[in-house]
């Protein structure tokens, strides 16, 4: 049975979000996350799923390129463990996420997308692009 997915590209700053569509094939941006600007960001993801009625996300895997876990993945494993105790029924996934944030800019920039709102564009970018390669990989 297919449904809908979301996925998760965790950053320091920001955290882009990428939903499928219901049939559970195709990525699509959602939205971006300013970590400075939002109190809660467990209750803000929380209230996504539940309004998208999604159970099981994907989360960006920070490997280093040489496939090492850095610092990154204490970071990514750290927000997971909160994110489990908001969400305690959401089934979480990982996908490898070494170069989408590059893969995202570079689509942007064939698109010129500019301005104030290019790094929000770029995390949700990253998401979708984490997303519809694990959607692809599973399907």
């Amino acid at each position: 049975m297919k449904m809908r997915t979301a996925a998760l590209d965790i950053g320091t700053v920001r955290i882009g979000i990428a939903i499928s569509n219901p049939e559970g094939t195709i990525a699509l941006a959602h939205s971006t996350l300013h970590l400075n600007q939002c109190p809660n960001p467990f209750e803000e993801i929380a209230g996504i799923l539940a309004e998208n009625d999604i159970h099981q996300i994907v989360v960006g895997w920070p490997l280093e390129l040489d496939g090492s876990e850095g610092p990154a993945i204490k970071r990514t494993r750290q927000f997971l463990k909160k994110l489990k105790a908001a969400c305690p029924d959401i089934k979480i996934f990982r996908q490898d996420e070494r170069l989408t944030s590059s893969q995202a800019e570079n689509a942007l920039q064939e698109m010129e997308t500019r301005g104030s709102h290019k790094k929000d564009v770029v995390d949700a970018m990253a998401a979708t692009l984490i997303l519809q390669t694990y959607l692809d990989r599973i399907y």
